[in-house]
């Protein structure tokens, strides 16, 4: 009778509960646009596969120079604070992508797209590593999780369905709206403040070198899921339901698996044990999209790549907020982790503009989380 209670105990924590909601709306939000806009900018708006690549090469440079420079912001104003001006940076985002049908200053909207990022997930991290308990943290990681992938289950789908028969406009439109809301649960609560004590040396002293790299890697693969297999799978199968239905049966896996990982990685040494094993898998998968050619394969490779993943990310982000806790200053370290990640999505970028393949950039992100397995 009482065996979910834990599940109920972390919902009706007032401070995680408000994350998750926001966090679930958010991605409705931007799930529904998100694996679009490389797709956007491709199919709908001509640009060539270059073009696409600075573009995402803006937004992830702006990413960088934002964790870097503009937390201070965060400290100033509050976590929430920060996270609500994001939500207002996303809107202008949304707003400036459907404007590129008049205008060719595509930079705009990808430096806007990456400090909204940047600002949304150094508040979110830090609000997170304040409000978790280690001794639980896993299963507050995958009740995250859960949360989060029921917006990416439900947006891929409701977007390509909003795309084919109404267009993008619509599209833009009701993601603003559901943006708005996004930030309304977080206010429910009192605003805490941050001191960040942060430089550019911090990322390349002897200490942190080793997670430096392995944040690098992990930016690499971010890239490939922001640009390259949306855009890969779009190419080969030509629709925009299809690529969305692809998106949301992996979210839905996700969800299925995430709770699981919660509840038996719930020790540091099972945390790495489930992230070295799920790595390998899932570089693995990166691997075999060099041969798949159809929808079933897409289906069955994403869904494979989604289950190894949640064995990553879940044991991943509750390592990562028990080091920032343990440190004197979480909202630094947060800082410093993704500028880290930032840089490595730049390499990954800069991998497609130099060999002019996704594939290339896919697979080389599939090594770079093999060699993270083992960091």
């Amino acid at each position: 009778m009482f065996r979910h209670y834990h599940l109920i105990k972390y919902l009706f924590n007032r401070e995680l509960s408000e994350m998750y909601i926001s966090i679930a709306i958010k991605n409705l939000a931007l799930s529904m646009i998100g694996i679009f806009i490389p797709i956007y900018l491709y199919a709908d708006l001509g640009y060539s596969l270059f073009k696409v690549a600075m573009f995402f090469l803006i937004y992830s440079i702006s990413m960088m120079v934002t964790s870097l420079a503009v937390p201070k912001l965060t400290s100033r104003f509050s976590l929430k604070r920060g996270i609500l001006l994001s939500m207002f940076l996303f809107i202008i985002n949304i707003i400036l992508l459907q404007s590129l049908h008049y205008h060719g200053m595509f930079y705009l909207p990808a430096m806007v797209w990456g400090v909204a990022n940047a600002i949304y997930w150094i508040s979110f991290h830090t609000d997170f590593v304040k409000n978790s308990d280690r001794r639980n943290r896993s299963q507050e990681v995958s009740l995250w999780y859960i949360m989060a992938f029921l917006g990416v289950l439900l947006g891929p789908i409701f977007g390509s369905i909003i795309i084919t028969y109404l267009g993008f406009l619509t599209l833009f439109l009701v993601s603003i709206l559901i943006l708005l809301l996004s930030a309304v649960p977080l206010f429910m609560s009192p605003e805490m403040h941050e001191i960040v004590r942060f430089s550019y040396g911090d990322m390349f002293r002897k200490s942190n070198i080793k997670q430096t790299f392995f944040y690098i890697f992990y930016g690499i693969r971010v890239i490939v899921g922001n640009m390259a297999v949306p855009l890969f799978i779009f190419l080969v199968l030509g629709k925009y339901v299809e690529v969305g239905g692809i998106a949301s049966i992996a979210a839905l896996s996700s969800m299925m698996i995430s709770l699981f990982v919660g509840r038996v990685a719930r020790t540091e040494k099972r945390e790495r044990k489930f992230f070295k094993y799920g790595a390998i898998f899932h570089s693995l998968g990166l691997f075999i999209f060099v041969f798949i050619k159809t929808f079933i394969h897409f289906v069955i490779t994403n869904i494979y790549l989604s289950l190894s993943f949640v064995f990553v990310e879940i044991p991943h982000h509750s390592m990562m907020y028990s080091k920032a806790k343990k440190t004197s200053n979480p909202l630094g370290y947060i800082c410093y982790r993704e500028a880290a990640i930032s840089l490595g999505r730049v390499l990954g970028i800069l991998i497609i503009i130099l060999t002019g393949s996704l594939l290339a950039n896919i697979v080389i992100s599939g090594i770079a989380v093999m060699i993270m397995a083992f960091l």
